[in-house]
């Protein structure tokens, strides 16, 4: 599915920290147990860093081959961190294969920990560690398990969400606890702060258990499942806005989507329009639903169910992202149309 605008490949230099410049320390001992690493986008790559700041011994790291750099959300590359610390690497594209599992095999680690990744790990793989796997997820398990944690939480207009650390099964997100702590929801944050924000909770949650482990501590909790909820699958068709909506909604809807997602859009005359930013707006002025209400400086109002939203950003197909102001629309345009 093609996107609205071309991502570069832009290959990461090993000192850049970004939203975990402020991360926890952890002890430097050689106790740690040795690891099996699977690791695909930004949350991967911000793991592997913390470890090898915590000069955790990487038994081995698996990496999401570039060739799915394209269709995977905030794909990131390991290039770098893998030749400055002489790691022992493979790509994949898909996990269940027997040559993976003949490599894993022969790194003899303790622990796998699989980060940023929509494979499960397979049976085979998952018995290849002595203690086992553990896996992340951006929620309060068992609450949200599933696909598109971080958007889904925005666009339900939830207070709060988590980072949870589980013991690996066969199903999705459905092992017993290792670490789980409560991560606050801000009315600016968009998709990518709060990624950001998750990102470190989990890390944090990590960098702390690893001395657990090493004494021989494992941590378990069980889920309780009839608490638990699914979160399905979000393709980039699924970001078709309804005007009809309360603004807040729509203001959830469109900063749960923005980058490094695929984006909300509307139509005008049949032509896509991204919507990458927009705010409530507090303007008495009404309309019907999608209707354009006035072009200002700071942006286009358009109409909703219970007022009106200001959208800041916005993109046509095959064009470049602008302010809203400077798109093209007039007053009594009518988006969704």
């Amino acid at each position: 599915m093609s996107k609205a605008k071309t991502k570069t490949k832009t290959k990461t230099s090993p000192r850049t920290r970004g939203p975990l410049e402020e991360r926890p320390s952890a002890e430097r001992s050689g106790s740690s147990p040795r690891l099996l690493l699977i690791a695909a986008r930004t949350v991967g790559r911000r793991c592997l860093e913390a470890l090898v700041d915590a000069r955790a011994p990487i038994a081995g790291l698996l990496t999401l081959d570039p060739t799915k750099a394209e269709t995977t959300t905030s794909f990131a590359y390991f290039d770098d961190l893998i030749a400055a610390h002489g790691l022992e690497s493979r790509r994949f594209t898909a996990l269940d294969t027997d040559e993976h599992l003949a490599w894993a095999r022969a790194r003899e680690p303790d622990l796998g920990l699989v980060v940023g990744v929509s494979q499960l790990v397979g049976e085979g793989l998952l018995k290849v560690p002595r203690l086992g796997f553990l896996g992340f997820h951006p929620t309060l398990l068992p609450q949200g398990r599933g696909r598109a944690p971080i958007p889904w939480a925005l666009i339900k207009g939830l207070k709060r969400t988590g980072a949870s650390i589980f013991w690996c099964e066969r199903g999705a997100d459905q092992g017993d606890l290792a670490a789980q702590v409560e991560v606050p929801i801000y009315y600016e944050d968009v998709s990518e702060t709060l990624g950001a924000r998750t990102d470190q909770a989990s890390i944090r949650l990590l960098l702390e258990l690893l001395p657990r482990l090493a004494k021989g501590e494992l941590p378990r909790t069980h889920q309780d499942d009839s608490q638990a909820t699914i979160w399905p699958r979000r393709r980039p068709e699924d970001g078709r806005i309804a005007w009809g909506q309360p603004r807040r909604a729509l203001y959830d809807f469109v900063r749960a989507l923005t980058h490094p997602y695929p984006g909300a859009f509307t139509h005008r005359s049949g032509r896509r329009l991204f919507v990458w930013a927009a705010r409530e707006s507090l303007d008495e002025r009404r309309g019907l639903p999608g209707e354009v209400l006035s072009i200002a400086p700071h942006g286009a109002l358009v109409a909703c169910a219970d007022g009106a939203v200001l959208l800041t950003r916005v993109q046509w197909e095959g064009e470049g992202e602008v302010a809203a102001a400077r798109a093209g629309l007039a007053e009594r345009d009518r988006l969704g149309e």
